[in-house]
């Protein structure tokens, strides 16, 4: 195989190009002839039986050459990468035969280049909005997260006919809602099982159910406004039937549940309320970092100049597309569905993400050109505590996390994200 790589005349493109001929294009060709050979089918034989002979007058190097490139290519797109050209590619390749006969292949991989960026002022920025807030955990945010740990070492104990419902209580219950008397779609449900207080149903709903008995009855609630279009703002009344009522007993807050949860390292009651407080204080901090950081970000972006591809955009405005549609459908909505009750088309809904295809692009290149400027670099120690922190947080042994479930290079990447917030966090506002 032989490489080489150029810039496009089409601005922010290039293209490795890689040709292959010899004896390892002769090869590729004939396993194609194979493959396609396998594939034909003549009246009177079955299918890839016919003679040799019979089959060539069918066998046409369209699609044999075509077999043969479809064979090669992901071998010529390793060969390309191993090269380590100074053109490199910044979204995901395009494969273009170029030229193809019996003699040589020669194949472009097309991609956008890293759009040239000159970056604004990223240390010493003052604004009204970058404010660094004191992290404090609540007693309520530690409650819960114990609380999790005792969900699993729940007992249920039924209620007897008289049993009112309370907070907390676990309800099996059959119900149907109405608006202006009228049954809705999605409005039923059968043997439903429901924690009072969890927050599963809209608002009102769980609250109202407190203090009733088995048996039939009804509650009258209003479809929040963010709700889908048909229901938002409306009246609605719930008819339900009440068939079982549990009060669900938790263990109590000592070592014992300690005991039976078999964490690392955790052995008493107070280890785990000081390894949750430090989690929840981790995990608060992160966030309030990450969203101090992005308004940084967002004004470096005001006095940098980025030029960024269309078509570096439209991949991005992609990537968004699917992950929006993977959110719509976590909702039980299809996207036909979903279409149908905004009234909005893929066009517009794609249009719609332009503005934040184009700033997630503009935000990587802003946190790229820190990295590289800056220099970060991981040490053995660091990587050592951030197994030792992800260990403690997935409830596994270190050497796990290091053997089976993270790659050292993506450990390491996520340390260098993770200075590169704390830096843009430490040196503005």
């Amino acid at each position: 195989m032989k490489f080489s790589a150029k810039k496009l005349a089409e601005k922010g493109q290039g293209s490795w190009i890689v040709t292959i001929d010899g004896k390892e294009w002769e090869e590729a060709v004939k396993k194609g002839k194979n493959k396609t050979a396998a594939t034909i089918e003549i009246p009177g034989f079955r299918k890839g039986k016919a003679p040799k002979e019979k089959i060539e007058q069918y066998l046409t190097p369209v699609k044999y050459l075509n077999a043969a490139v479809q064979s090669v290519m992901e071998k010529a797109w390793e060969f390309a990468r191993e090269q380590k050209s100074d053109i490199e590619p910044f979204t995901s390749p395009v494969p273009t035969p170029v030229k193809i006969s019996e003699k040589e292949c020669e194949l472009h991989f097309i991609f956008d280049l890293k759009p040239e960026i000159k970056i604004g002022t990223y240390k010493g920025l003052k604004d009204k909005d970058l404010v660094k807030e004191e992290i404090k955990v609540t007693k309520e945010e530690l409650d819960k997260a114990v609380d999790q740990y005792r969900e699993r070492f729940v007992m249920e104990k039924n209620k007897d006919e008289s049993g009112k419902i309370a907070k907390g209580d676990s309800v099996t219950f059959d119900f149907e809602g109405f608006v202006d008397g009228v049954a809705f779609k999605g409005g039923k449900g059968l043997d439903f099982k429901l924690v009072i207080g969890s927050g599963q149903m809209i608002p009102g709903f769980e609250d109202q159910m407190i203090g009733k008995t088995l048996g039939e009855s009804s509650i009258n609630v209003k479809f929040p406004e963010d709700y889908t279009e048909e229901l938002k703002g409306k009246d609605a009344e719930f008819k339900l039937n009440i068939k079982e009522i549990k009060e669900r007993i938790l263990p109590a807050k000592d070592d014992e549940l300690v005991k039976d949860l078999n964490l690392p390292k955790i052995t008493t009651f107070k280890e785990l309320e000081d390894s949750l407080k430090k989690q929840i204080k981790d995990q608060k901090n992160s966030q309030t970092k990450n969203i101090f950081v992005n308004k940084v970000i967002d004004l470096i972006r005001e006095k940098s100049q980025i030029e960024i591809p269309k078509s570096a955009i439209n991949k991005e405005i992609e990537t968004l597309y699917r992950e929006f549609e993977a959110k719509v459908q976590s909702q039980k909505i299809t996207m036909k569905d979903y279409k149908k009750q905004t009234g909005l088309s893929d066009q517009d809904i794609r249009n719609e993400l332009f503005d934040d295809a184009k700033k997630r692009i503009e935000s990587y290149l802003i946190t790229d050109q820190v990295r590289n400027t800056e220099k970060f670099e991981v040490s053995k120690e660091e990587m050592e505590a951030k197994y030792e922190t992800l260990a403690k947080t997935f409830g596994v042994e270190t050497d796990f996390i290091k053997n089976s479930l993270l790659p050292e290079p993506q450990v390491k990447e996520e340390i260098i994200r993770e200075k590169i917030v704390d830096f843009l966090y430490e040196n503005n506002g």
